[in-house]
């Protein structure tokens, strides 16, 4: 696992910047950044990122990879795809988090496939085992009736969709600087 560092966020664009998704994945990575003593990352996908990079920033985000391309401002699964997969096969990340969206769940299994390791989907709650130092994911079972806690222990990057509204996002500071 040495080699697999920091938390990376594939962030979700809405009209004016960043979508709510994307914030409340920062949230939650900025969280678990800091309990792995590791740097937090966001992957954004589209055109004229700088204002959403800035944001992204604002909210959390150490280091921000831009795909920016004219072509890249519609989704195209099998783009947006490879650009992650490429980013994590370069970076090595130990977290990867995607929104439980309509994108992430469309790109979502096929990066994992990619990577050939496991996904959590549908994740309430995200924390780090503090002796293992690994991803323990919290989702809804048996139709919401039960929660079950599920850790990837022997891939990397440890990977999962976070349903939106279950996180917080952080008060934005437009004083920070990557």
């Amino acid at each position: 696992m040495a080699e697999y560092k920091g938390v990376l966020i594939c962030g979700e664009l809405a009209e004016r910047g960043l979508a709510s998704i994307a914030k409340e994945l920062l949230g939650v990575g900025r969280r678990l950044a800091d309990d792995l003593g590791e740097e937090l990352s966001i992957l954004l996908m589209g055109n004229a990122l700088n204002n959403a990079a800035k944001e992204a920033i604002a909210f959390g985000a150490g280091k921000v990879y831009i795909a920016d391309q004219p072509l890249l401002k519609d989704y195209h699964c099998d783009t947006y795809t490879e650009i992650a997969t490429n980013l994590c096969k370069e970076i090595s990340p130990s977290i990867f988090l995607l929104g439980q969206t309509d994108i992430g769940r469309d790109i979502a299994p096929r990066i994992a496939a990619k990577l050939k390791v496991g996904l959590a989907t549908d994740c309430i709650n995200l924390r780090i085992d503090p002796a293992t130092k690994v991803l323990i994911e919290t989702r809804p079972v048996y139709g919401g009736n039960a929660l079950a806690e599920m850790a990837s222990e022997s891939t990397y990057p440890q990977m999962a969709t976070v349903r939106a509204k279950s996180m917080s996002p952080l008060e934005p500071d437009g004083c920070r600087q990557s």
